[in-house]
């Protein structure tokens, strides 16, 4: 089993603009290339979990979303930090699904597609009411990003 960075999109690794989808909006922390550079260089898997209640909310297409994606994963990857999955949940608050965190739904997809062992593994967010929540529920380490 491996250790995983399981790592929070907007407003941790890129500005929350809110409701990213246009590339040209693109501005990544500094500070997030560079845990993501060192989590990976200890051996930890990268997981990029998000929530993505734009696509459902009409705001943007998966297309739209995943073309987004496709731009910060090529940036974090020419700076250094390669991300190894990436996990999203298109729901609004009011479907009640269990991927949309703090639901764990996102997280335990992962673990079982990757074989990751949540114990040695970690989250990172900023929002202790979303990814710290969501990392209590799973009983895992939780560290807050805030810019």
């Amino acid at each position: 089993m491996k250790k995983a960075l399981f790592i929070d999109r907007d407003g941790t690794i890129n500005r929350d603009c809110p409701y990213c989808r246009d590339p040209k909006d693109l501005v990544i922390y500094d500070d997030a290339v560079d845990i993501i550079r060192n989590y990976r260089e200890s051996g930890y898997l990268i997981v990029i979990v998000t929530n993505q209640s734009g696509i459902n909310r009409g705001y943007f297409t998966e297309e739209q979303y995943e073309e987004f994606n496709r731009a910060l994963l090529s940036e974090l990857e020419r700076r250094g930090a390669k991300v190894d999955a990436v996990y999203h949940c298109p729901h609004r608050p009011d479907e009640g699904c269990t991927c949309r965190k703090p639901g764990t739904g996102l997280i335990l997809r992962a673990v079982n597609d990757l074989d990751i062992d949540l114990g040695g593994s970690i989250v990172i967010g900023d929002r202790d009411d979303v990814d710290g929540e969501m990392a209590r529920r799973l009983g895992m380490q939780y560290r807050i990003l805030r810019h």
